[in-house]
Formats: structure tokens, C-alpha cells, sequence
């Protein structure tokens, strides 16, 4: 393929216009090196300088999130362990409050005393024949030297009836003790009827070393449980109390 032959005119113009070259001018074209550019260091510095100065600030900026999400956390668990342990200061109160506002475990509600109940019906003249038996149990927290137990097993009752029964605690360790002690009714769908009269639930004792107390528990079974449908079947109930250790 030859190029200059399609345009043979190109080829004699170029040949007829141009100059030969000096010798000097070969010479000059020998010894040519093209011009080699170096480039600026402060052009080439600059962004480096930039990229590590971002790289600098995203680690610390990093760094600075961590440091702050750790702080969040050991205050939240602080805060959790502090909770844990109000709550368990605050468990009893609470517990008392809840069960005289919904009559959970047979603690006495405010709409009706116990004793304006006994009146009513002594007034009415409810009479019943069923015959139920309450049954006594006793237990003592973890870390509580105490022992406790009821006096009797149990008593037989009628609705409409009340009963004394007692509770006999005694400090075994060598140190004075106060504890405080809940309870509860089972089942607790009969707990409604269960009213407890005097009770030493809610109330701090203190046992000096080898101390021995009996404690009373004068309750009253509503006469209203002998006609409750939901009450059938049922023929036993049982009164439990839990004793804990408060700390001085």
C-alpha cells in the first residue's frame, strides 16, 4: 500500500519547496534529547498531605465514637445495677400497696373493712354448712438464719367463720435480725374471700440472738365463698409466709 502515489502532486510540491540542511543543523538534530519534566513537589506534597490529614481526622473521629458509645454503655449498666437494687429495697412496700389495692392474697380492701363484713351478714343471717380447711406453710429467703414455722398444720373452718392460728420464729444466729415477711393465698382465685384480720405480714421484727417469738394470724372467711360457683371444688386453702432479712 503507497500512501504518496494517490497524491503524486503532494509528493513533487514538498520535494520543490523544500531546503536542504546545513550541516550544522544535523549535528544539532543528533545530539537533541527531548526536555524532561520533573514535576513540582509542592503540586505532589500537597495532596498527600490532604489525604493523610483526612485519614488522621476519620480514625480520631472513630476512636472518639467508640469512646463514647463505651461511656453510654457502662452507664446504662450502672444505672440497671442501681435500679436492681432499689427495686429490691422497694419490693415489699410495692407488694403491700398492690395487694390492699386489688385484694391480691386476701389482704383487706378499702371499699368494705373486715369488720363492717362481719356485722353485714350477722345482720342478714348468713348461715353455712360447707366446712373448709386452711393449711399453714413457712419459708425463710436465702441468707435469712431464722427458723420459722407454723404452729399448727392446720385449722378447719366454716365461711362466714373466723380462726386464730400462730407462727413461732426464732434467731439463730449470734447477731440481732430484722426481717419483714410477705404472703399469700392459694389458689388465688379464692384469695378474695380469705381476709386476714391481724397479721404481722409487712411489719419488721427484730430477734435478738437466740430469740424466740410467736406470732398471731387472725383471719376471716367470707360467707359469700360457700355460694360463688367458682369456688367449687375448692376445699383447701393454703397461707404462706415468706420471712426476709432487712438490712440495718
Amino acid at each position: 500500500m503507497r500512501p504518496f502515489l494517490r497524491h503524486p502532486g503532494t509528493f513533487s510540491l514538498l520535494l520543490r519547496g523544500a531546503r536542504p540542511l546545513a550541516p550544522h543543523s544535523f549535528a544539532l538534530l543528533r545530539n537533541f534529547s527531548p526536555p524532561r519534566f520533573s514535576p513540582r513537589p509542592d503540586r505532589l506534597l500537597i495532596p498527600h498531605a490532604a489525604a493523610f490529614s483526612a485519614s488522621s481526622g476519620a480514625s480520631a473521629s472513630s476512636t472518639a465514637s467508640k469512646d463514647r458509645s463505651s461511656r453510654n454503655t457502662l452507664v446504662y449498666l450502672l444505672g440497671l445495677v442501681a435500679a436492681m437494687v432499689g427495686a429490691s429495697y422497694a419490693a415489699v412496700p410495692l407488694y403491700r400497696r398492690f395487694c390492699q389495692a386489688t385484694g391480691y392474697g386476701g389482704t383487706v380492701q378499702r371499699r368494705e373493712s373486715v369488720e363492717k363484713k362481719i356485722a353485714r351478714h350477722a345482720q342478714e343471717g348468713t348461715k353455712t354448712s360447707r366446712e373448709l380447711v386452711v393449711q399453714f406453710n413457712a419459708d425463710v429467703a436465702d441468707g435469712m438464719p431464722w427458723k420459722f414455722t407454723p404452729t399448727q398444720r392446720e385449722v378447719r373452718v366454716k365461711p362466714g367463720e373466723s380462726a386464730l392460728a400462730f407462727y413461732t420464729a426464732e434467731n439463730r444466729s449470734s447477731t440481732p435480725i430484722t426481717g419483714v415477711s410477705t404472703y399469700n393465698v392459694t389458689p388465688m382465685k379464692a384469695a378474695v374471700y380469705f381476709n386476714k384480720i391481724q397479721c404481722f405480714c409487712f411489719e419488721e421484727q427484730r430477734l435478738l440472738p437466740g430469740e424466740l417469738i410467736d406470732m398471731p394470724v387472725f383471719f376471716y372467711i367470707d360467707p359469700e365463698f360457700e355460694t360463688d360457683p367458682k369456688m367449687d371444688g375448692i376445699n383447701n386453702i393454703i397461707l404462706s409466709y415468706t420471712f426476709f432479712k432487712v438490712n440495718d
